[in-house]
Formats: C-alpha cells, sequence, structure tokens
C-alpha cells in the first residue's frame, strides 16, 4: 500500500502586512515503508495565509506527485496531522473559508483521479517525517542571503486583486518505481 503524508506550517509575517505569511509544506510517499517521493516548498501569501491554507498546499503537492507517479489503480493511505483538512477531505466537515474551500476543491478534483484512497487523521507525532519536510524549506529559505527579503518585497508589491499565493521554492524527488 502507499501512504502519503503530508504536513503545512505556517511562519505568519507579523507586524509587516496583516494576514500575510510564508506558506511551508512538506509530502512524503512511501510503499512498504520504501520512500517512493518526498518534496517539499514555501509559498507566500499577501492576505490569507492560514495554517490550514498550508496544510491544504501540502495535501495538494502531495496528490499532484502521486499523478505524476501514476499509481491512480493502487490503494494509497493519506496521513495528515491536521484533523479539520482530513475530515473536510471526508465530507464530515465544513468549511466557512472560500480561499480554503477552493484549495479543497482542487484538492478532491486531483484525489478523484485514483481508485481506492483513504483518509486518516493521525496524531503530530505519528506525522514527523512530513512535518520535517514541511520545516525544511522555511529553514533553507532563511538561510539564504537576502531570500525573506525579497519575497516581502514581492508581496508588498504584488498587484494582483486579493494577493495570490506566490511560489518561492518548490522540491520534489522521485524514487525510480519498477
Amino acid at each position: 500500500m502507499y501512504i502519503l503524508q503530508f504536513d503545512g506550517m505556517l511562519h505568519q509575517l507579523t507586524g509587516r502586512m496583516e494576514k500575510a505569511g510564508l506558506l511551508g509544506y512538506g509530502w512524503l510517499i512511501t510503499n512498504n515503508d520504501n520512500e517512493v517521493g518526498r518534496g517539499f516548498g514555501v509559498f507566500a501569501h499577501k492576505h490569507m495565509a492560514s495554517s490550514n491554507i498550508a496544510e491544504y498546499l501540502a495535501l495538494i503537492e502531495g496528490l499532484e506527485a502521486l499523478t505524476d507517479l501514476r499509481i491512480w489503480k493502487e490503494p494509497i493511505a493519506i496521513r495528515g496531522d491536521a484533523k479539520c483538512v482530513i475530515d473536510q477531505m471526508k465530507g464530515v466537515a465544513s468549511i466557512s473559508s472560500i480561499p480554503t474551500r477552493r484549495l479543497r476543491d482542487r484538492a478532491r478534483w486531483l484525489a478523484n483521479h485514483f481508485d481506492i484512497l483513504t483518509w486518516d487523521w493521525v496524531p503530530r507525532n505519528h506525522n514527523k517525517p512530513a512535518d520535517k519536510l514541511s520545516r525544511r524549506g522555511l529553514r533553507q529559505l532563511h538561510a539564504i542571503p537576502n531570500a525573506y527579503e525579497n519575497v516581502l518585497t514581492q508581496l508588498k508589491n504584488q498587484r494582483i486583486a486579493g494577493g495570490g499565493l506566490i511560489s518561492v521554492m518548490d522540491l520534489r524527488v522521485y524514487t525510480l518505481l519498477n
């Protein structure tokens, strides 16, 4: 069975712009305890950054990786420590936020490509590999000279109505499947 673990985290840009933040994400795909793929990255948003949005971005990135791997007919367990996201994907919890609903709809659209999916909430301490990946992008961003300031400048100068997501960093690594 394939397992997709995902995690997202918010780094709020306090005191600079209202509700602006960096959204770190990470995902890991395994099959029989063998790593098949992993990824992490960072998005930035000027107005509507939240931990739920970060979690959905992690889920979407992981679902896109599963699509890249073309394993549509295999059983896949999707695991995350954001109970609200798991419950919303199962259809047992509602969403009031329009931006979050749009991301949920994108995740559902991707999920519909797979034949056998299960949605499992796991405690945070059982989701450490994905959590480490979600933090890795933010650490790397802070390690690059002037990168953090460049992202802030991009957000301040953003002209898109309502602001849009800015992809700051994205890395996907796949192991070749036999």
